[in-house]
């Protein structure tokens, strides 16, 4: 046998072992990729239709599909803004469905602050218990009528504190109805 046949037999045997002591079958990693590698079966999960979207049994821990494409559909089309400084994957699907649907009802939304850390929150003048650190809350612009935005929001019962700044920025969070 020579060098190179030995080192890749050698190789085999470490990568069965390890698969072997991870708990993986020795027979799903027998298939072999050309070159004298192994590679690993491939596992494969079947998206649901777009029916399919709002059965919880389908979604799994999906808080609401279609919510959060069509929150994603608005960003791709410019309709909703982020700042890079403001990430939106940790927010809860029902306040991504509530940004969409003012960005629909009443036009283009800016989304400024979702997430903070500690330090950030304490330069934007944040409260010591914030929302923003968990990622529970969102502040956004409106090219609208203030008033108007502010009572739709009012109603919808996934909005817990809601609160228009000054300069025009709404907060709202999914913790206990109030405002300040």
């Amino acid at each position: 046998m020579s060098t190179d046949a030995r080192v890749r037999h050698v190789s085999r045997v470490a990568i069965m072992m390890g698969a072997f002591l991870t708990g993986l079958s020795p027979a799903a990693l027998k298939a072999d990729d050309g070159g004298g590698g192994v590679v690993p079966p491939a596992q494969y999960a079947s998206l649901p239709s777009d029916n399919g979207l709002d059965d919880a049994d389908v979604t799994g821990s999906l808080p609401d599909a279609k919510a959060l494409s069509r929150f994603t559909s608005l960003v791709a089309h410019g309709t909703i803004t982020l700042r890079d400084s403001a990430p939106t994957d940790c927010i809860p699907g029902h306040l991504r469905e509530v940004v969409a649907s003012v960005a629909e009802k009443f036009g283009p939304v800016s989304v400024e602050s979702t997430h903070r850390s500690r330090g950030r929150n304490w330069r934007a003048g944040g409260a010591r218990h914030s929302l923003h650190l968990a990622c529970r809350a969102v502040d956004f612009r409106v090219h609208a009528r203030a008033r108007g935005v502010m009572a739709y929001l009012r109603g919808l019962p996934q909005v817990g504190g809601l609160k228009i700044y000054r300069n025009g920025i709404i907060h709202i969070d999914n913790g206990e109805r109030r405002s300040w």
